[in-house]
């Protein structure tokens, strides 16, 4: 939970409500395409209202050692909205942009870091990512894109990120090779039991089988460490053991979901949960033709909420109004229950794994719907859409082999047509006469689909002469 707010913050925390405020009835507008004129004013004052927070915190707005409040809550909140409607209006490869994807990023390093061992495969893209938005942050440095408030913020958002990084990657060096095949096959098992735990509804027959092949590994020790094949004791037993304990574990209070001893509070928040993972299940179904990246934020604000109600022992920690009831406080903090969820008795139930697997479920699926993004403005992308899916078809029936004839083709030369007289002057325009982001990508598809047609044509020409 945040700290209070100064006194002397309290100003600039009535602008940052009135600001979230006006971005929220934005982002909810579907009657209209979102437009840079009306989102550039905001983005503005945004940038005002760090620097005015900046010079009160006498000159540093974030560090990891200042106990954050509300105005550090409803700077993430203003800087995701911003943040996703740059996504929206296709410039991906902005630093505004890029702060959504920073944070999911986080998100999920966060629930990396509480499972804590991976492959190095497994951790790759996310590497891949994190040299991605450093460049762009880079890039938007030297070029100086934006004030000096905002890139400290998304400096120190990424450094989080990178710190939580070579933290699991320094566990991936400690494993010998000798150990990596029992440490895949427990991955591999821990996988399955989220897979399992993502359900709407599973029983304990799904979680038996994998609890043999437990059971068989930790039988495989001689005296309680894995050998290798000349009895030796390779590098990693700390790890691996950690990680058997770990999955073992995983395995039984996922059991115990199945089970009338399941806590209602944790019922509760994983009944939210599996309502959220379906809604996003949804959207990447629907993604292409419906999806604009704003909605995003009211699955990140709902998960956000739900991981605020772990117990971290602070007085904070009493909130009536939560879903999930938390512990009455006690003079002695009990580490055990810390970052755990409590029943109304301040208990820690067992099957916290099932709303862990899921919230991290839930957070790769907003990255991944993040990623999946392309650098084509909202009112363009209809078109864009049109176009990738007349290139679907052709490659499919140029994948048949087949000859096709003018008649079959006649429909994709009509639709290819018909979006060509939408272009003026060789460009697409939205209907406020501006000119959206994506120009370069639809024109290319278009003449990727024109490719297409005339290499069809001519295998039909060539098997007519034959």
């Amino acid at each position: 939970m945040p700290e209070s707010v100064p006194q002397e913050e309290k100003p600039i925390l009535l602008k940052l409500l009135n600001l979230r405020m006006r971005l929220s009835v934005l982002k909810r507008d579907r009657t209209t395409h979102l437009d840079i004129n009306q989102l550039e004013p905001l983005r503005q004052e945004t940038a005002e209202l760090l620097q005015a927070l900046t010079d009160v915190r006498h000159g540093v707005l974030l560090d990891d050692k200042q106990k954050s409040n509300r105005c550090d809550d409803l700077v993430d909140e203003v800087c995701q909205m911003i943040s996703l409607c740059f996504l929206s209006l296709g410039k991906i490869r902005e630093s505004p942009a890029v702060y959504s994807q920073v944070i999911s990023i986080s998100h999920c390093f966060e629930r990396l870091d509480e499972f804590g061992i991976y492959a190095e495969e497994f951790l790759e893209p996310y590497s891949n990512m994190l040299k991605d938005i450093k460049n762009v942050l880079t890039i938007d440095e030297k070029n100086e894109a934006l004030t000096k408030p905002v890139m400290q913020i998304l400096w120190h958002k990424f450094h989080q990120c990178e710190t939580i990084y070579k933290k699991l990657l320094a566990t991936i060096h400690e494993v010998s090779p000798e150990l990596l095949p029992i440490r895949n096959k427990l991955l591999r098992i821990r996988r399955q039991l989220l897979t399992v735990a993502c359900r709407s509804d599973f029983g304990s027959k799904d979680i038996l089988p994998l609890q043999e092949e437990l059971n068989d590994i930790d039988a495989s020790r001689v005296d309680g460490k894995f050998l290798d094949e000349d009895g030796g004791t390779p590098a990693g037993q700390a790890v691996v053991t950690g990680l058997l304990d770990q999955v073992h574990q995983f395995a039984y209070d996922l059991v115990i979901v199945t089970t009338s001893d399941f806590s209602p509070a944790l019922q509760s928040l994983r009944e939210r949960l599996v309502e959220i993972k379906n809604h996003l299940e949804r959207l990447a179904l629907t993604q292409k033709w419906t999806m604009r990246q704003t909605d995003l934020f009211s699955y990140q604000h709902q998960l956000h909420d739900i991981v605020k109600l772990r117990y971290t022992g602070k007085e904070e920690d009493v909130d009536p109004t939560a879903a999930a009831a938390v512990a009455p406080v006690t003079s002695e903090v009990d580490q055990d229950r810390i970052g755990k969820f409590l029943d109304a008795e301040g208990n820690a139930p067992d099957g916290q794994t099932v709303v862990n697997f899921l919230l991290h479920k839930c957070y790769r699926m907003i990255l991944e719907l993040l990623n999946d993004s392309v650098p084509v403005g909202e009112a363009l992308t209809p078109i864009y859409n049109q176009l990738t899916s007349v290139k679907q078809c052709l490659l499919a029936v140029k994948k048949t082999g087949a000859p096709c004839t003018p008649e079959e083709l006649y429909p994709y030369q009509m639709k290819l047509a018909s979006i060509e007289n939408v272009r003026k002057d060789g460009k697409f325009y939205d209907d406020r006469g501006d000119i959206p982001e994506g120009q370069a990508l639809c024109v290319n598809t278009l003449e990727e689909c024109y490719q297409l047609m005339e290499e069809l044509r001519q295998t039909d020409d060539d098997a007519s002469s034959a």
